[in-house]
């Protein structure tokens, strides 16, 4: 009997899927701690415990049957598209309109693998959050306006529209823009959005923290401006605000064409999403706010204090974020390299993100300023040791 010979493959090369960013930056500062070194625990997004009425939702939720909607449940996008109304005044059909998501991430993947084709350019203004890896799983290209530091980071308007191809699908942003804190204003959303309909492109647009707006300073979402151009697709999280990142839900907000292709393909990515986490969300969007809107206030006084701190330990001071929980920080004073640079903060448990990760200035890290008080006091004086060994 003859054997069949085996087909010889391989995996795809490193290079050509590298590792998200953000997990590459808890490996390294993994190995620091295994050599002795103790991280400062830096986040973003408030970590907070469950208040009691949100307990008793997944505790009942644990007792009930799944529906297994791939929507979501219904409950969950009704108390979305209430948000909605009540935040911004938009009439959203929560049949037709949302779509419950594992979060924002997965979210995004999944609506570029639906409306984007293979040789598909998106374009895509950076410095920005992790989106190349989404973008090429759907078999597009990525065209990267960049924008500039002396310029608060702002969108460079002139440049997106001059990136426009034959090839063009979409305009993908990030509102406010993580990692730089840019909070564009109505005016640049609405030209963003011109753009997009003199051109016939989508905007895709992750909203994830756009509940951290500081200084009197608005989030203004792409959705409004739909009367002018009703191709928009806004995919945000519920990990924020809503302090739910241990849950994993986000949602996405589309045209009905776009949602029902959207339930289609997640029907066979992964049924639906788990109806706890989702009880949980219903229960935190409808009942009290208090202990949410406790630590967002906190939020404004942390962004300073980093600022200042960070200026006063002998780097150069930052754009100030006008949203977010994050901001770039310029370096060049700890070393000659991005590895350099990360040797020096990691000697001091200070644990960043690279920017060439999120396609910034090799010279700049992205920090967040989301802890308590006391971690960010020892996060700037990390920096001011950081800087008198460099």
């Amino acid at each position: 009997m003859q054997r069949g010979t085996s087909k010889s493959w391989a995996l795809p090369a490193e290079s050509d899927f590298p590792r998200l960013g953000a997990m590459s930056t808890l490996a390294r500062a993994a190995r620091s701690a295994r050599d002795g070194v103790r991280i400062l625990p830096l986040v973003g997004a408030p970590v907070l415990p469950m208040p009691e009425h949100v307990r008793r939702a997944v505790a009942e939720a644990m007792n009930r049957p799944d529906p297994r909607d791939t929507r979501g449940l219904p409950e969950l996008r009704a108390a979305i598209a209430a948000e909605l109304a009540r935040e911004h005044g938009f009439r959203v059909d929560p049949e037709r309109r949302l779509l419950i998501t594992h979060g924002a991430m997965q979210g995004l993947s999944l609506v570029l693998r639906t409306v984007l084709a293979p040789g598909d350019e998106v374009i895509v203004p950076t410095p920005t959050y992790f989106f190349d890896g989404a973008v090429r799983e759907a078999g597009a290209t990525p065209v990267r306006v960049p924008s500039r530091e002396r310029d608060g980071w702002a969108l460079d308007l002139a440049g997106l529209e001059a990136a426009v191809t034959s090839r063009s699908r979409a305009v993908l942003l990030c509102n406010p823009t993580n990692p730089t804190g840019y909070l564009p204003d109505a005016a640049t959303v609405e030209a963003v959005v011109d753009i997009a309909a003199r051109h016939g492109l989508l905007v895709i647009s992750d909203d994830s923290w756009q509940h951290f707006t500081f200084d009197g300073r608005r989030y203004h979402p792409v959705e409004t401006f739909a009367d002018r151009w009703p191709h928009l697709i806004t995919v945000t999280s519920l990990s924020k605000y809503y302090a739910l990142a241990s849950w994993r839900l986000g949602y996405v907000l589309a045209p009905p064409s776009i949602v029902d292709a959207l339930n289609r393909r997640f029907e066979w990515e992964a049924v639906c999403c788990g109806v706890v986490p989702q009880r949980a969300a219903v229960a935190t969007l409808t009942g009290p706010r208090d202990w949410l809107d406790q630590a967002l206030s906190t939020y404004q006084a942390k962004r300073d204090l980093v600022c200042d701190g960070i200026a006063a330990s002998g780097l150069a001071r930052p754009a100030r974020p006008a949203g977010g929980a994050f901001l770039l920080v310029d370096c060049s004073r700890l070393g000659d390299t991005p590895a350099a640079i990360d040797r020096a903060l990691l000697r001091n448990g200070i644990a960043t993100v690279r920017g060439a990760d999120m396609h910034a200035p090799d010279t700049h890290v992205r920090l967040t300023f989301g802890s308590d008080e006391q971690t960010l006091n020892e996060l700037i004086r990390g920096l001011a040791r950081a800087c008198q060994e460099s």
